[in-house]
């Protein structure tokens, strides 16, 4: 084995995070950065950071190691015909020890029988001259003896915890591992053979599909060179026709081209060099890998599989297959513009462009629609197509536009009207709420800055009627949907809970609870409920079994005054109760534990006066109804104040007394008010869009509103408490 620097036998071989392997020196000394903090690959220039220790303190590479075990083992077992034992001299060697500790004898039978019987060396690993052999002839390193723990020296490493992916010794177990996941290595090794094989499918995958793009690179190369022979021929025979007059420009023309080649060319290569440091990176961590399973111990392969899978992630997160995809073009061709009179013409005769030479990067796209839309309203987006040199475009191209539904994958079909000079007018008509994406391309290609995100809001004809009515539940008040779709409902005036299905059919029943409002479930759908009386959050698997509880009467950390709402935050796993009397937000961990708070009392801008319900929007935002101050406030996750909003019919009117809330996925955002029988619904920034409801049994009418929730098809339920049903818009 060589090393790519020096060329010489790799001496103290270095483990970079990339999985290239040099020599500790002089090697990857002399690529150390002037203040010792890092250094680069020379195959990938992946940037490695270094510890106070520098390039000494690196991994060694075992495969390498494991390597010039094999070459030395091979060559003591070559001849086993002539090999004495190294113990006693004078009897023939039948079998080899091989323990960690570098042990490294032939041995005869009597030997071997006496190795095994002193107290030192009776742990020893011997193996049997054939099997030695076979094993250099597959080119596996010769087993060693399980190495001891380094903590507990009369120990064997024989176990492996899984939590901190490390190998262990019983004792180890008891202290320093005791609530960890281990297993014995023997009957975790398969599965995490398997595992580390698994990690490596998307490698394997994506470097396949580098070595068909360093192909296109190839052909798209020799089409270019293609083109320039038959332009420049053809160039020559037009401007022959000319005679002397266009001697001159026939020489600029393909002065011009040879240029515009040698630019593409350059182009495709520098791009080409990027696909072929990711062929590196992709290349070099399966090798790694592989090699590792075929030579690596058990311990070897289970120590090196963390660092591996870290690294797939990373090489795999990084890989974007558009970017490995030729971007220059063989697109040049030559044109005519009309044979004016020789003297006027001569300059313009004949011009080289590639075909479509319009910049993306130039280009722009523009418009109100760009800011969101509501359902069955047409919006406009215009885009311009700029040239390279920044002026419009005036060629020929394909603009299209679709309208993406995130949640079922719709596509919409946009109109798109050419306004000349490379002016576009897109419009669009939405006819489902919730996230769609804006998706532009001009000759299949995505321009600058698409898929544009796009909310559309519902419409106030929406809410005239509910899309269904879910009868038969017992005094309903807060509300939230499971993973599955299923519904669980806070019922029995805050007695009890149970779990509906997406139709609205009753599953089960659970919980003993004194007056409970506010319901959330977090990522596993372990459902959470605040109970006022008692001042606490009571926590239940998704089965219905109670897990804990949470919380008592009191202004310090977890204790609570008159809770009614509570929420999860997906993007930190935690949850946020708004503390009504003691006026401020709490942040529990699904575990209840206490994480922080945030508010004090008062009307200003991130103060908080009787806050009841809150709920997060897409950004990660968390809006909050303060009941006292007739308002809605909006913080960030951490708490930091971003902006209120409490006016409603085009600020004629002002939120009265806001009770529940709901954001669905559009950052439409609902909000219930006490006393009265109706819904206010507002964009994400406050702008009043409608409301819907008022008192009354019949449908879209309600009596008293508990609770809000958005479901898994965006649709909006509504706790109508005092009609017992749930009414869906």
């Amino acid at each position: 084995s060589t090393r790519s620097l020096c060329l010489d036998t790799f001496k103290q071989p270095k483990l970079l995070p990339c999985f290239h392997v040099f020599c500790k020196s002089p090697c990857l000394e002399k690529l150390v950065t002037k203040d010792g903090r890092s250094l680069t690959c020379p195959t990938c220039r992946h940037i490695v950071p270094l510890s106070e220790r520098g390039v000494a303190g690196l991994q060694s590479d075992f495969h390498i190691d494991h390597l010039f075990e094999i070459q030395d083992a091979f060559n003591k077992a070559e001849d086993d015909n002539d090999t004495n034992c190294g113990s006693c001299e004078d009897g023939k060697a039948t079998g080899y020890c091989n323990d960690c500790n570098d042990c490294g004898d032939f041995l005869c039978e009597e030997c071997q029988t006496a190795h095994k019987r002193l107290k030192y060396t009776r742990n020893h690993y011997l193996i049997s001259l054939n099997a030695l052999k076979a094993q250099m002839t597959g080119l596996v390193p010769p087993q060693k003896a399980t190495p001891n723990c380094p903590k507990h020296s009369k120990n064997d490493l024989k176990i492996y915890c899984d939590t901190c992916s490390t190998l262990i010794c019983m004792d180890c177990t008891i202290r320093l591992h005791k609530d960890h996941n281990y297993d014995l290595v023997a009957d975790v090794l398969t599965k995490h053979k398997e595992e580390l094989v698994s990690s490596l499918k998307p490698v394997k995958e994506k470097l396949d599909s580098v070595q068909r793009a360093l192909k296109d690179f190839d052909t798209r190369a020799k089409a270019i060179h293609d083109q320039r022979t038959t332009i420049e021929a053809n160039i020559h025979k037009e401007i022959g026709e000319q005679h002397r007059l266009l001697d001159q420009r026939r020489a600029e023309l393909v002065g011009e081209l040879e240029m515009l080649t040698q630019q593409k060319l350059k182009d495709l290569a520098a791009q080409r060099d990027q696909v072929e440091i990711t062929q590196v990176k992709l290349t070099s961590c399966l090798e790694y890998a592989e090699g590792g399973l075929k030579t690596g111990t058990d311990g070897e392969i289970l120590k090196m599989k963390f660092s591996v899978v870290k690294r797939v992630e990373q090489i795999t997160t990084e890989f974007e297959s558009k970017t490995i995809q030729p971007e220059t073009k063989a697109d040049m061709e030559l044109t005519t513009k009309g044979k004016e009179p020789l003297q006027q013409a001569c300059r313009d005769f004949l011009e080289i462009e590639q075909r479509g030479s319009f910049s993306l990067e130039n280009s722009h796209t523009t418009g109100d629609g760009l800011k969101g839309a509501t359902i069955g309203e047409i919006k406009t987006v215009s885009f311009q197509l700029m040239t390279k040199k920044n002026k419009k475009f005036n060629g020929k191209s394909n603009l299209k536009a679709e309208l993406v539904y995130i949640v079922s994958k719709d596509i919409l079909k946009c109109e798109v009207i050419d306004q000349q000079h490379g002016q576009h007018k897109i419009n669009y008509r939405p006819m489902k709420r919730g996230k769609h994406e804006l998706h532009i391309t001009v000759n299949g290609n995505a321009v600058r800055g698409s898929p544009f995100p796009i909310a559309v809001a519902p419409s106030p004809q929406s809410f005239i009627k509910p899309s269904r009515v879910v009868r038969g539940v017992n005094k309903p008040r807060g509300t939230v949907s499971n993973s599955k779709g299923e519904l669980v409902v806070v019922e029995g005036g805050g007695a009890t809970i149970s779990v509906l299905t997406p139709e609205g059919e009753k599953i089960r029943t659970f919980g003993k609870l004194n007056n409970a409002y506010g319901v959330t479930v977090d990522k596993d759908d372990n459902i959470y409920v605040m109970e006022v009386n008692n001042h606490r959050v009571n926590k239940f698997s998704s089965d219905g079994e109670f897990v804990a509880a949470g919380g008592s009467l009191g202004s310090g950390n977890l204790q609570f005054s008159g809770p009614l709402g509570i929420c999860y935050n997906r993007r930190d796993n935690n949850l946020y109760v708004p503390d009504q009397s003691n006026n401020r937000i709490q942040v529990l961990s699904t575990e209840l534990n206490f994480v922080r708070c945030f508010g004090t009392p008062g009307k200003g801008n991130g103060q908080l006066q009787s806050p009841l319900y809150a709920a997060f929007d897409s950004a990660n935002n968390l809006y909050v109804t303060e009941y006292t101050n007739h308002r809605v406030q909006v913080f960030t996750a951490e708490g930091q104040f971003l902006r209120t909003f409490s006016q409603k019919a085009n600020g004629h009117q002002k939120l009265s007394s806001p009770y529940a809330i709901a954001i669905d996925s559009s950052d439409t955002v609902y909000v219930s008010e006490n006393g009265l029988y109706h819904v206010n619904v507002f964009t994400s920034q406050g702008a009043y869009i409608t409301t819907f409801g008022g008192p009354g049994t019949k449908e879209g009418q309600f009596n008293n509103i508990y609770g809000l929730s958005i479901d898994r098809n965006d649709s909006v339920v509504v706790s109508d408490e005092g009609n017992e049903r749930l009414q869906i818009f």
